[in-house]
């Protein structure tokens, strides 16, 4: 009897014990943060804010393509519209989200900015650490 038992209980432990070990969450990835030439870190990643550091950020890379004012939204994403922007950030599209996967050039998604280079690294980060805080209205 206690053989049978054990047949039945030690395969389903094993696969409970894989499959638990198999977990695989997106907001655990780090990015690095950009380095001075000493090796200290110039991008401060803590505490971003959307309507600080975000916002900024989209002023001086994508206001071109995503206006506020939707009079240059000719992408059809106002990207200072916070439910478009967090919508895109949140989306679990591509590989790491909409629009982490396109300001990283990696992923599968469009590249942005279009037509023009790809943002610094320390934008990059900014926008990750707000994506991975769940990308918050703050």
């Amino acid at each position: 009897m206690i053989k049978r038992i054990l047949i039945v209980v030690i395969p389903f432990l094993t696969c409970a014990v894989f499959f638990q070990s198999c977990f695989y969450d997106k907001a655990d990835q780090q990015y690095p943060s950009p380095k001075d030439s000493t090796g200290n870190n110039t991008c401060d990643t803590t505490n971003i804010r959307y309507s600080v550091e975000i916002k900024s950020i989209l002023d001086a890379n994508c206001q071109t393509c995503h206006d506020e004012n939707g009079a240059n939204t000719v992408s059809g994403f106002n990207l200072y519209d916070y439910a478009t922007i967090s919508g895109l950030a949140l989306d679990g599209q591509f590989t790491y989200g909409t629009l982490l996967s396109a300001v990283m050039h990696q992923g599968g998604a469009p590249m942005m900015p279009e037509d023009g280079p790809m943002l610094n690294d320390c934008d990059i980060n900014k926008i990750a650490a707000w994506v991975h805080a769940g990308a918050p209205n703050n």
